[in-house]
């Protein structure tokens, strides 16, 4: 079996270092906490002095810390451990920072695979964990496996290096709206006294069709074809003014509601107003002067 290294042993870190020695895999670990890895060192695991000495150890390093500026401090202090190594970076940030560090580990000599964990740490190794990875086929090829047991779940978005940062921008963002649309209807049924564990069960209950209707979003915008709308943006504006109004007048806070309420009222008024929600994109295209 691969001798492979992990690097961070946070909750997620030490789901991975976990999963990989019981699939059998020599496991060599380092944490500036060196506490953290004494479970892991009880199943079997090496603890390594410094980051350079676990990236020396092995050929393939995990590397799972807060975020892509810790993990360049950490390979900086382990720059002359890099060379003929693969490293897949797990930890969270931006496609810029992919770039930055993949950039910085060629030239070191260093094969370089970005990645993003979509799942909870309980979920690594189960079916449904899920990971989502960018860089150089041949690099992947070479972490596949590994990814594998980690989660089943397993996908190359791109060779790209910071794709799979961006995808994972592009679900935080979606989930964002999401959270805070149900907190904000949380708040509307605290003001009118009704039980919001059952509103929020609702919610749930309704994920099926907002599923539909971003999978209806996605085609609309590949196919840049605005102009048959199920509700137009004139009509979802008209809606989520309402709650902008509610807020207003129930005394909660107001302001989830007004920044979506500028935003439609805006696209309005741009002309929009008649074609798919969708449309709404080409407002917030606009921002960056984006092409519509």
């Amino acid at each position: 079996m691969r001798h492979l290294s992990v690097i961070g042993l946070g909750a997620m870190g030490s789901a991975l270092a976990t999963t990989l020695i019981k699939a059998g895999h020599p496991v060599t670990v380092w944490n500036r906490s060196a506490a953290k890895a004494a479970p892991l060192q009880a199943l079997g695991a090496t603890l390594a002095p410094s980051a350079g000495a676990a990236i020396a150890a092995s050929d393939i390093t995990l590397v799972c810390v807060d975020n892509y500026a810790v993990s360049q401090q950490l390979l900086d202090e382990a720059s002359d451990a890099v060379a003929g190594k693969l490293l897949v970076l797990l930890s969270t940030g931006s496609p810029q920072g992919a770039r930055a560090l993949e950039s910085w580990s060629h030239a070191r000599g260093a094969r370089y695979i970005d990645g993003a964990i979509l799942c909870f740490p309980d979920q690594i190794g189960t079916s449904d964990a899920s990971i989502i990875c960018s860089g150089a086929s041949a690099a992947f090829s070479e972490a596949e496996p590994v990814l594998r047991l980690l989660a089943p779940t397993l996908d190359h978005v791109a060779e790209a290096v910071g794709a799979a940062a961006a995808q994972d921008c592009a679900v935080a963002a979606y989930f964002a709206g999401g959270l805070l649309g149900a907190l904000h209807g949380a708040l509307i049924c605290e003001a009118e006294g009704l039980p919001v564990a059952k509103v929020c069960a609702q919610f749930s209950e309704l994920s099926p069709i907002l599923g539909g209707d971003v999978a209806h979003l996605g085609k609309t915008l590949a196919s840049g074809d605005f102009d048959h709308p199920y509700a137009s943006l004139k009509t979802w504006s008209a809606a989520i003014s309402r709650l902008a109004g509610h807020a207003t007048d129930a005394g909660i806070d107001s302001r989830f509601p007004r920044f979506a309420a500028d935003l439609f009222e805006e696209g309005v008024a741009q002309g929009f107003g008649q074609q798919e929600v969708s449309a709404l994109i080409k407002v917030l295209r606009a921002r960056n002067g984006a092409a519509q």
